[in-house]
């Protein structure tokens, strides 16, 4: 059989139940998905009539007409210019409807890859790729796309009619705040993993403005059925991904946990507003037992320990997700029942929702190790200059805290801790993700190795030396902080997950099952976004406000309609769950 698109050879093969592009003759180039069917995908996809492949690819017939002299080298180094030279013609061609050439948009290589993998996830259960090349650190990647059955979906029941024609079943819950691999798992056949949602369907709103203080502000979709903050657990078999069971996160009394905002001023508290999708305050808008995980990992007696991104909190809860202890930091912000205040004081300091990356459990000592999520904020001056981000310890048994420093680089802006896994006593493996370069630079997600083994411990320490002598050490150099008899952890990376195809911006969960494979997870945030229509478009929603009387500005021009706020689907390729199991050619050590 031979496809063509009008005069564009895509290839030839033996039919069979089932073709996809990287059946072709060259669809796989060392063992992973070529470059030649990336581009086939980004040609298709570019054409489909409504511009979302996830509900299929639609191609008009008239297209056979309109591409009968055109041709294109997938091989060829100016792909990329010459498929917008098609598209420009396609656009240009009255034989076409004008509906389908307003739709036509190209797509990037990066955005194909990821829903060729997709694609060949969701139809074969899993993608297998087995890189030729030894400077590639994997021997074997195996991309899945996670089965959510419909038990576990969330009902949506806002006034999106988009939302609810996309997700006709409901949403997928926020999976993959966390992951861990259930200890003994791991085999041949599968292996076992626990991942945590974050606090619900979140996105982010115009700033609020009540007429006494204007305050970032969000959106949380959230639902007694499978919306509120839970723990999750995952099969990953050679053949699917699935989720198995989910259970919702309970305080101490069984009340069920809310990902509400705790009231402003109190502990975990960040000052932002919960909205509605009319942008007024939510009905009731804070909650003392709202809670935003980000990690989780195995404690004793079959407990879990998870954090906590707002407040932060430590959050021992038992096996069914009930609450045995909830550990703040003390300091000036109002208390919460049930929370015991032994955290430092300094880490108040959190910038907003940047509490808590991952939490990992010392194999030996039982010590509980948090990662910030981001740099501490001092007095509003360290978010983006500071070259350390902080690993908090803490001893379930005798209350004791201790301060370890990562390191950030100069090219490193932004960088994030997204999970923290234990790897023996002196060592942690962590999930980051940075620009590259400059504020603007591309992303980079990397698994990185953190040996604290000759870390020192910052607790209590400031700068020695330098214009900010005696302040944090937030506020010194690299040379400020290592002039300081400063030692701060050493960290090399493992591996950088997108030179193997990664892009979503939500990787989030990071478990190691042994020395050789390591599994991430992505949070898609139930495959949702939010938008400003008709205002301007070099602006993202955050960078609106909106007053109590539901008047958005700015406007694009003095003499346009207000713009409206919508909630969308996000864009097709952000819509999945992917887990990625990763078999490492050398292993951990």
């Amino acid at each position: 059989m031979t496809f063509r698109l009008g005069g564009i050879y895509l290839g030839t093969l033996i039919g069979t139940q089932s073709i996809s592009l990287k059946d072709f003759s060259g669809g796989m180039t060392d063992g992973i998905i070529s470059d030649a069917t990336v581009r086939k995908a980004q040609l298709v996809i570019s054409l489909d009539a409504d511009a979302d492949p996830t509900n299929g690819i639609e191609l008009p017939t008239a297209l056979t007409t309109s591409l009968a002299t055109r041709t294109l080298d997938f091989t060829s180094p100016s792909f990329d210019a010459d498929l917008t030279s098609v598209a420009d013609y396609l656009r240009a061609d009255s034989r076409l409807t004008a509906a389908y050439r307003a739709s036509i948009q190209t797509i990037t290589s990066a955005v194909a890859r990821a829903l060729v993998e997709q694609a060949e996830g969701l139809a074969h259960g899993v993608l297998v790729e087995s890189p030729a090349l030894k400077s590639i650190p994997v021997s074997e990647l195996r991309k899945y796309v996670l089965r959510v059955p419909d038990t576990f979906l969330m009902p949506y029941s806002g006034s999106s009619a988009l939302l609810r024609s996309t997700f006709t079943g409901g949403m997928r819950p926020a999976l993959g705040a966390g992951l861990m691999a259930v200890s003994g798992s791991g085999s041949s056949s599968g292996i076992l993993l626990r991942t945590v949602t974050s606090r619900g369907i979140s996105v982010p709103a115009p700033r609020y403005n009540d007429g006494s203080a204007v305050r970032s502000a969000d959106v949380l979709i959230s639902h007694p059925t499978n919306g509120q903050p839970s723990i999750g657990t995952l099969a990953l078999s050679p053949t699917s991904a699935e989720l198995n069971s989910l259970i919702g996160l309970r305080a101490a009394d069984g009340t069920l946990f809310s990902g509400r905002p705790t009231p402003i001023g109190a502990s975990g508290s960040d000052s932002t507003r919960n909205l509605d999708e009319t942008l007024t305050p939510q009905n009731p808008e804070f909650d003392q037992l709202g809670l935003d995980p980000a990690g989780i990992a195995e404690g004793e007696s079959g407990s879990l320990w998870l954090c906590d991104r707002r407040g932060p909190f430590l959050v021992q809860v038992d096996s069914q997700g009930r609450t045995l202890q909830k550990i703040g930091p003390s300091g000036t912000a109002g208390s919460l029942p049930d929370v015991s205040r032994k955290l430092p004081s300094l880490l108040e300091y959190r910038q907003a929702g940047q509490g808590c990356g991952g939490v990992a459990v010392r194999s030996s000592s039982g010590e509980i190790l948090f990662a910030l999520g981001a740099p501490l904020d001092i007095a509003g001056r360290t978010a983006t200059s500071a070259r350390l981000i902080r690993i908090v310890g803490f001893n379930p048994k005798t209350s004791v805290t201790r301060q370890i420093g990562i390191p950030i680089a100069a090219n490193e802006f932004g960088l994030r801790v997204l999970d923290l896994e234990s790897f023996g006593e002196q060592k942690v493996l962590a999930l980051v993700r940075y620009r590259d370069g400059s504020e603007t630079g591309p992303y980079r997600w990397e698994v990185r190795f953190i040996d604290l083994s000759a870390a020192s411990d910052i607790t209590n320490r400031s700068l020695t030396n330098g214009p900010n002598y005696g302040l944090a050490l937030e506020y010194g150099s690299a040379a400020e902080i290592g002039a300081s008899n400063v030692t701060l952890a050493s960290t090399s990376t493992v591996l950088e997950l997108g030179a193997l195809g990664w892009i979503s911006e939500g990787a989030e969960g990071l478990a190691h099952v042994d020395a050789q494979t390591l599994v991430v997870i992505g949070q898609v945030n139930g495959g949702i976004t939010s938008r400003v229509v008709g205002g301007n478009p070099t602006l993202k929603v955050s960078d609106y406000q909106v007053d109590r009387y539901g008047l958005i500005s700015p406007r694009a021009s003095t003499s346009s309609a207000a713009p409206v706020f919508q909630l969308a689907p996000a864009t097709p390729e952000a819509r999945q769950i992917v887990v990625w199991s990763m078999t490492l050619r050398t292993p951990l050590n």
